[in-house]
């Protein structure tokens, strides 16, 4: 059997009675001494007018019923609309009944469209500033070989993001989000907005933005996005990338971040997404390889690299839990030194272990907490080969509901996301 579908498809197929009640419950987690202590500040943010932007991206590119951007900002209209409803309604069939081959492998362009408007719009700003705080430290003086190089380093990057189980989109989107609150002078916009008081949203944001404007610090950086993925998301990410670079996607006037999501008539820099339709687990040594490193690139040349497993790593070690460490000890291998893992997945995930016979002959099963599995692989195994900068086994983001605007169709709101997420780096 196939690996399940890797990425979107773990958020959908958890929302059962019981989680549902425990996740009402818990608490909004508060940064423990620990995470203060961490070389990463997950407080950081997106401006409100960006995360509208990103969601205004998936109703334009995803739903037939609005224009469709090109590249080359031309529009198409589809002749029918999207049937999210009922769409949505299959696939949350598909998932209860867990034949996941039916949701995501076998299922045609617009299931998978109506999966992506559903679920990863949503954890696509979800995913957004915890990104943003990933490649921000990424971007600090100790990723520098050379101390005199650090200011130049934090200026001018070459970054490559691999998403193991990112064919649904929200991983591609929510790096353009950050990709952009990074480098277009808008980090000291969000510090210019928490001391403004007593205005307007708009009022905030349009003031801010303006002073973005006027900001000398340009960044000159490259930013390559490749994801790979079980199922054929190929037209969802294809649709997406258009949307991402196109000045067609709808936009308030008042807003000072005005489409495409991310420019394309840099000088010097660019964003770009490739797509593998590939079993992660089954892949080949040498295709792992032109997976996680940029093709051509000799080790002196090599971007700083960030592979992440959104919603992906605990599906992946229920399938095979040998295939799965086996598959994090061979990326262990091919990442360079200071290469960075980010691992998101729901909390609480355990997956189960099957442990021979007992006296009746039934087998014998065994839970084991992901993250026991992962840190057990990791920091054992691979001994002296990882270090930890990160671990939170319970975050909530909570989206502003009141503020933004989502209309894609009845059933395909937005909703909040509760997670656990840990950083390794390459040592």
């Amino acid at each position: 059997m196939p690996s399940l579908k890797q990425g979107d498809r773990k958020m959908a197929s958890k929302p059962k009675p019981q989680r549902t009640r425990q996740t009402a419950k818990q608490p909004i987690s508060k940064p423990s001494n620990k995470d203060e202590q961490s070389p990463i500040d997950f407080t950081a943010t997106i401006p409100l007018s960006i995360q509208q932007l990103l969601l205004d991206v998936f109703r334009t590119a995803l739903l037939p019923a609005h224009p469709t951007p090109t590249s080359e900002d031309a529009t198409t209209t589809a002749s029918a609309n999207l049937d999210t409803k009922t769409l949505i309604q299959t696939i949350k069939s598909h998932l209860y009944q867990r034949d996941f081959d039916s949701a995501f492998t076998e299922a045609g362009e617009d299931l998978l469209r109506a999966y992506a408007l559903r679920w990863s719009a949503a954890r696509a700003l979800g995913y957004a500033g915890l990104f943003k705080a990933v490649l921000r430290w990424m971007r600090e003086p100790e990723f520098s070989s050379d101390d005199q190089d650090a200011q130049r380093t934090r200026m001018n990057t070459r970054t490559r993001v691999v998403c193991i189980g990112g064919g649904a989109g929200a991983e591609i989107a929510a790096l353009a989000a950050a990709w952009r609150s990074l480098d277009f002078g808008i980090e000291a916009v969000e510090t210019l907005k928490e001391q403004i008081a007593g205005v307007s949203l708009d009022e905030k944001e349009v003031e801010a933005g303006t002073l973005a404007e006027k900001s000398p610090q340009a960044v000159s950086s490259q930013l390559s996005v490749a994801a790979i993925d079980i199922a054929d998301w190929s037209s969802v990410v294809s649709r997406l990338e258009k949307g991402i670079a196109s000045s067609a996607v709808p936009a308030p006037k008042s807003s000072p971040y005005q489409p495409p999501l991310v420019p394309a008539d840099l000088e010097s820099g660019g964003f770009s997404v490739s797509f593998q339709r590939a079993d992660v687990l089954g892949v080949s040594e040498s295709d792992l390889k032109d997976v996680l490193l940029e093709p051509g690139s000799t080790p002196a040349e090599s971007p700083s690299l960030l592979v992440t497993l959104m919603f992906t790593l605990n599906e992946l070690f229920s399938t095979s839990m040998a295939k799965t460490t086996g598959l994090l000890l061979r990326i262990t291998e091919l990442l360079p030194p200071k290469a960075v893992l980010l691992v998101v997945d729901s909390p609480g995930s355990y997956s189960t272990l099957k442990m021979g016979k007992g006296k009746d002959g039934a087998p014998q099963e065994r839970k084991y907490p992901m993250k026991f599995l992962l840190d057990h692989t990791l920091l054992s195994v691979a001994e002296k080969k990882w270090e930890r900068v990160y671990t939170q086994d319970s975050r909530w983001w909570r989206r502003d509901a009141a503020r933004l605007r989502y209309d894609v169709g009845e059933g395909a709101g937005l909703e909040d996301m509760r997670f656990q997420v840990h950083v390794y780096r390459r040592l």
